[in-house]
C-alpha cells in the first residue's frame, strides 16, 4: 500500500520552491512547539503550586527577608511546613525553592535514577563556575572519586602512626591540665590522618598542603555565599572579581603547584623499572583506576578534602563533647579498646569489634547529623509519587532527619544513650542497621540508597583510630564555662567551634597496643 503511494508521487520536484510557504510552515511548527513547551511548564508549575509554601515572600516584601529567615530559622520553618502538610510542601531558601518530602517517601525515592545528588550539589554550590568545578557533575571526576572510595580507600589502615604524631603536636605530652580549642585541633588531626592516605608521606605533613585542606572547604562556602549575593545572570561575569571566589581560585592553583611535581616525579619513576616504586595513596590509585579517563589530580585531592576533612572533624568534635557530658562512658570505652587491641590489634577487624565506640559514634550522629535535610536530589525527569505528589523536572527535593527523633523507632529519642545501638544486637530486625556505617530510613546522617556517602567506611576507621589514641593517652574534660551548643546555618548543623577542652597526658599507659 505504501508502495502505491510512492508511485503516485511526482517524479520530479518543482523547479521553484515556495519560500514564503516553507517559512510559514517552519514558523508554525516553532510556534506550536513553543506553545506546547509553555503549556507543559505552566501545568508543571500549577501542579507544584498546589503544595503549600513555607517562607514565601509577599508582593511588597524583599526576598532578603526570606533568605535571612531560612539561614537562621530553617529548623522552625521545617516544623511549620509539616503543620501545613504531612506529606510534602515547598520551602523558600536562600537560593531557590526546595520541595520537602515526608520521611514516608524514603524507600520510594532512595534508588530512583531520575533523581540526582550531583546535580543538586552543582546547583547549590554553583558548579558551573570554574572556581567551584569540584561541584560540577562532570562524570570523569565523580566516577574516579567513587571508584577510589569504594575499591581502594579502606584497603589501607596505615593511619595509627599518623594519628599519634598529629595528636602529640596538637595536644602535646604535657602532664598538667591545659586548655585547647577542641574543634580546631580535630580539624588539624583529621587533616593529617586523611592526607596520609590521600597523598602519602610526600605531602601529608607539608604545612602548606595541610593549610589548604583545612581552609579550602570554608573558603568554598564563603565564596559561594558571596557570589550568590549577585544576580544569577551575572555569575559567569563577576565571579573573577569577587574576593572570596578569587581566594578559592588561588587555592586551587596553589594545590596544583604542590601536587603536580609529585605526579610528574612518579610518572618519571614509572618509566624506569629500576626506579619504579610502589605507593599506597589516592594519587597512585587514581592512576590505576583512570582507564583512560581524563582527570585533574589537584582537583581530585581537593574534592577529597571537601568531602572528608570538615565533616569528619565536626563529628569527632561532637563525639568528644558527648563523652565529656557523659564521662561514665570513658572507662568502658578504654576497657573495650584494650580488650580488642590485645586480641586483634589496630586492624579493620579490631575496629569493627569496638561495639560501644561504634554505638556512641552513631548516637552522636543521630542527635546531631551534619544537616537537618538529607537525601538532597535534583529531579531530572517528571515523577509522580505513589500517592500522587508530583515532582517536576528541575526542582530540588530533600527529606528532613525527623526520623532520628521518631519514638516509633527510638525509645526516649531526645536522650543520649551510648549503648542504644549495642542493645540492637539482640534485635534481629535491626541488627544490620545498628552499625555506624549502616544507613536506614530511621538514620539518614549518611543519606540512604544509591547516593549514600561512599566515604563513610573510611570515616568510621579514621574516627575510631583517633578516639583510641585520645582515650588511651589523655584525660580530657570541658573547660569551666564551656557548654557546647549546635550551630545552625540554613540546613547545616555544626558542632560548636568555640568549645575549650582541658586535657593532660595520662601516665602508666601501655601505648604499644595502639601500634599492633
Amino acid at each position: 500500500m505504501f508502495g502505491d503511494f510512492v508511485e503516485k508521487l511526482p517524479q520530479k520536484l518543482p523547479q521553484k520552491l515556495d519560500i514564503p510557504l516553507i517559512i510559514n510552515v517552519i514558523l508554525s511548527i516553532a510556534a506550536i512547539a513553543l506553545i506546547r513547551a509553555l503549556a507543559i511548564s505552566i501545568l508543571r508549575q500549577y501542579r507544584l503550586r498546589k503544595l503549600p509554601l513555607v517562607n514565601g515572600v509577599g508582593v511588597f516584601e524583599s526576598s532578603q527577608k526570606a533568605k535571612q529567615n531560612f539561614l537562621f530559622n530553617a529548623e522552625g520553618l521545617l516544623e511549620n511546613g509539616f503543620t501545613k502538610s504531612t506529606k510534602a510542601f515547598r520551602m523558600a531558601t536562600d537560593d531557590s525553592e526546595v520541595l520537602i518530602l515526608s520521611p514516608d517517601y524514603i524507600d520510594e525515592i532512595r534508588n530512583d535514577k531520575r533523581l540526582s545528588l550531583t546535580h543538586a550539589l552543582a546547583e547549590d554550590f554553583l558548579g558551573h563556575i570554574p572556581a567551584f568545578v569540584n561541584f560540577s557533575p562532570q562524570k570523569g571526576l565523580n566516577d574516579m572519586a567513587g571508584d577510589i572510595l569504594q575499591k581502594k580507600l579502606t584497603q589501607s589502615l596505615d593511619l595509627s602512626t599518623e594519628a599519634a604524631l598529629a595528636l602529640q603536636e596538637q595536644w602535646t605530652d604535657n602532664k598538667e591540665w591545659h586548655a585547647l580549642n577542641a574543634k580546631t585541633t580535630m580539624v588539624e588531626i583529621v587533616a593529617r590522618i586523611s592526607s596520609r592516605v590521600f597523598l602519602g608521606l610526600e605531602l601529608c605533613r607539608n604545612p602548606a598542603w595541610l593549610r589548604i585542606t583545612a581552609d579550602y572547604t570554608v573558603n568554598v562556602f564563603f565564596g559561594v555565599m558571596a557570589l550568590k549575593k549577585w544576580p544569577k545572570y551575572l555569575h559567569p561575569f563577576v565571579w573573577r572579581f569577587v574576593p572570596e571566589v578569587r581566594t578559592v581560585r588561588d587555592q586551587i592553583q596553589e594545590a596544583v603547584n604542590l601536587i603536580q611535581p609529585v605526579v610528574e616525579k612518579r610518572t618519571a619513576e614509572g618509566k624506569s623499572p629500576s626506579s619504579r616504586k610502589t605507593y599506597s595513596d589516592t594519587i597512585q590509585w587514581a592512576n590505576e583506576l583512570a582507564n583512560g579517563r581524563p582527570y585533574d589530580p589537584a582537583l581530585l585531592q581537593l574534592g577529597f578534602s571537601l568531602a572528608a576533612i570538615h565533616t569528619t572533624s565536626d563529628l569527632l568534635s561532637q563525639i568528644l563533647y558527648n563523652i565529656c557530658a557523659y564521662p561514665e562512658y570513658i572507662d568502658p570505652l578504654r576497657e573495650e579498646i584494650v580488650t580488642v587491641l590485645k586480641e586483634h590489634g589496630m586492624t579493620k577487624a579490631g575496629l569493627f569489634k569496638m561495639k560501644l565506640m561504634d554505638s556512641i559514634m552513631k548516637e552522636s550522629q543521630r542527635l546531631k547529623p551534619g544537616a537537618m535535610l538529607m537525601m538532597r536530589r535534583m529531579v531530572l525527569e517528571d515523577i509522580t509519587l505513589s500517592n500522587g505528589v508530583f515532582l517536576p523536572r528541575g526542582v530540588q527535593i530533600g527529606i528532613p532527619t525527623r526520623s532520628h527523633f521518631d519514638p516509633s523507632f527510638y525509645t526516649d529519642p531526645e536522650r543520649f544513650d551510648g549503648y542504644r545501638y549495642v542493645k540492637m544486637d539482640d534485635d534481629p530486625q535491626r541488627e544490620k542497621s545498628r552499625h555506624f556505617v549502616s544507613t536506614s530510613p530511621e538514620h539518614l546522617a549518611f543519606g540512604h540508597g544509591k547516593h549514600a556517602c561512599p566515604g563513610r567506611f573510611f570515616a568510621s576507621q579514621e574516627i575510631k583510630i583517633a578516639l583510641c589514641h585520645i582515650l588511651m593517652k589523655y584525660e580530657f574534660k570541658l573547660a569551666d564555662g564551656s557548654k557546647p551548643t549546635v550551630m545552625k546555618m540554613g540546613w547545616v548543623l555544626s558542632s560548636d567551634p568555640m568549645v575549650q577542652l582541658m586535657v593532660r597526658k595520662r601516665e602508666g599507659v601501655d601505648e604499644n597496643l595502639l601500634y599492633k
